[in-house]
């Protein structure tokens, strides 16, 4: 079109709008002009415009969200679309993911840190660990279903007992049975499959003749699984044979409860019907104190085990010894009785005679036989006074060997006792363990209910302790904790006790001790610790703990002021460790 006069070329373009068919939009008004007037056409890309829109809607929580939008304007307005579509789809990633996070992964690990480190009674550390785990396991390739089920797993760790699920059992992800890509592939899986079952699984059944049975069945079958067809006619026994090994688990499980309370019955039998008997009291607790492990281990069993053998055959030879004294001591009052008898006997005899010679004095008129009757009774006298002299000698002697045998007896019943106090001492360290805290805190309570006297509790853990381990070793790491423990009982007062409360876990309890010097007693400590070095493989360290300490309350329990004293032991902690916090200055 050679015109240029704009109303000739806009009724030009109506023309052309009609004869093709285009509705009279503005853009389609705008495009047919400018074919008209051969110019170009100076506007934005439409199609750039909405998208930019759409995507500017979408929140930008993060920070590489938002350079990645600024990017993407500066990409539009230059006109360099070949960038457009890969930034576009770092923006969505950025944002999607940030909006599927339950919680923020900085945050996250700062709450699992802070519940990994919090004791909890009836939470031990071994069951955060299994489950922490099994997350791990089944979640590690997919960030935002973990960052989901850690959140969950955090939820139920700081639930409060009443409420906390039974434990967190992850399912396993669903996953997509893909078929193998080649007959290699699946004969590979196939051939793990079947190690597994055999030899992780079978060796376990061997008291279950049914279920190896049944486990032989399925390997078997399971070597003739070729394709899909065959898996998915498998997968029912399969799933089948583990239902059947599940419930006897379950049969197991509530076997092992069944036994372990009726010893705990026969236990409380044996200690009421031998309360007189301390040797075996210290048994019994220590029995009853393992069966209140939850859940029972083999290595708490062997433990006890050993300490318990070591104490019976201490306590057999000291038994043995204590009733040969015994049966000497009854040898020596039955002399010493029969010597009684023998000397009534004696004096009966002499009397009798005495009497005799007292009747001949008066019948006898003539004077020559009194001489004869005074000798007799002079012999009489003399033999009487014999048998009295070697009579009072023995009883003497037999006094003498009763006071011994009575000394005797004393010693291997003390001895007898302190071999029994072998079971309330931590085999590594030579600190009281669990039960003897138990006891010694509760003898303490109750003198300080009666008395009103101050009684003051530190909560110690070393610090870095798994890192020694990890770097020298666990031989190292247990003579450190011996060192530790010398050092704590050379610097204490006879009254306190030291006790290994679990691990690198230690409670100092101070009678008569109110909080102001127990902290004071607790840093003492700390500096004598630094004053000189413990040798790890020739390197020289510094063994240092951070603490908790508090007072008990009247009425509190032992697991409420220890609670209290891990709280602000855990408050040390986070302080910068080698450190002491009092539970009375933190809040309730």
């Amino acid at each position: 079109m050679t015109t240029q006069n704009p109303i000739e070329v806009a009724r030009e373009t109506l023309k052309q709008l009609s004869m093709r068919k285009l509705l009279p939009t503005p853009e389609n008004f705008e495009r047919v002009y400018h074919e008209l007037t051969q110019t170009p056409m100076a506007r934005d890309n439409k199609l750039a415009v909405l998208l930019l829109r759409a995507l500017e809607t979408l929140p930008q929580e993060s920070v590489q969200s938002k350079v990645t939008l600024t990017r993407l304007k500066q990409v539009l307005d230059e006109n360099r679309w070949e960038q457009a579509p890969q930034l576009i789809i770092d923006f969505l990633r950025s944002t999607f993911a940030t909006q599927q996070l339950a919680q923020s992964w900085g945050l996250l690990l700062q709450n699992l840190i802070k519940s990994w480190e919090t004791r909890q009674s009836d939470l031990p550390q071994h069951h955060k660990q299994s489950a922490l785990e099994r997350v791990l396991i089944n979640y590690g390739n997919q960030p935002e279903e973990l960052n989901q089920k850690l959140v969950a797993l955090l939820q139920n760790w700081n639930a409060a007992p009443s409420a906390r699920e039974a434990g967190p059992e992850p399912e396993a992800p669903a996953q997509a049975a893909a078929p193998a890509e080649t007959s290699d592939s699946w004969q590979s899986w196939q051939r793990t499959l079947t190690f597994a079952l055999k030899h992780g699984l079978e060796p376990r059944l061997a008291s279950y003749p049914d279920l190896v049975d049944g486990l032989e069945g399925l390997l078997k079958e399971l070597d003739g699984v070729a394709d899909d067809v065959a898996l998915n006619a498998f997968m029912p026994k399969l799933r089948a044979f583990m239902i059947k090994l599940e419930l006897q688990s379950q049969q197991e499980g509530r076997l092992t409860s069944g036994l372990a309370s009726l010893l705990r019955l026969m236990l409380d039998n044996v200690a009421e019907l031998n309360r007189s008997d301390e040797y075996l009291l210290g048994q019994v607790d220590s029995l009853q104190e393992l069966l209140a492990h939850e859940p029972l281990s083999m290595q708490h069993i062997y433990q006890l085990e050993t300490s318990l053998k070591e104490v019976i055959r201490k306590q057999g030879m000291l038994k043995s010894s204590l009733d040969e004294a015994a049966s000497s001591l009854r040898a020596l009052l039955d002399r010493f009785v029969s010597r009684l008898a023998m000397m009534t006997d004696s004096t009966d005899e002499f009397h009798s005679k005495i009497q005799a010679h007292s009747e001949k004095l008066k019948q006898t008129p003539n004077v020559d036989e009194l001489s004869g009757i005074i000798g007799a009774l002079m012999e009489d006298t003399s033999v009487m006074q014999l048998d009295l002299t070697r009579s009072r000698d023995e009883l003497v002697s037999a006094k003498e060997q009763v006071e011994a045998a009575e000394h005797r007896i004393s010693e291997l019943e003390s001895a007898l006792e302190a071999a029994s106090a072998k079971v309330k001492e931590d085999q590594l360290t030579g600190a009281y363990n669990r039960r003897g805290l138990a006891e010694y805190f509760q003898r303490e309570i109750g003198r300080a209910e009666r008395t009103a006297a101050p009684l003051s509790v530190a909560l110690i853990d070393v610090d870095n302790f798994k890192q020694l381990n990890d770097r020298y070793g666990h031989l190292a790491g247990d003579d450190a904790l011996k060192y530790l423990v010398d050092t704590i009982k050379h610097s204490l007062r006879p009254a306190d006790i030291v006790a290994r409360f679990g691990g690198e876990e230690f409670v100092i309890l101070m009678p008569d001790t109110p909080e102001t010097e127990a902290i004071q007693t607790v840093q003492r400590l700390q500096r004598e610790l630094t004053k000189t070095f413990f040798l790890a493989n020739n390197d020289k360290l510094l063994i240092t703990f951070s603490a908790g300490v508090a007072r008990w309350h009247l009425g509190e329990q032992e697991s409420d002021v220890l609670e209290r004293a891990d709280h602000a032991m855990y408050q040390a902690k986070i302080n910068g460790k080698n450190r002491v916090c009092s539970a009375e200055d933190m809040p309730s």
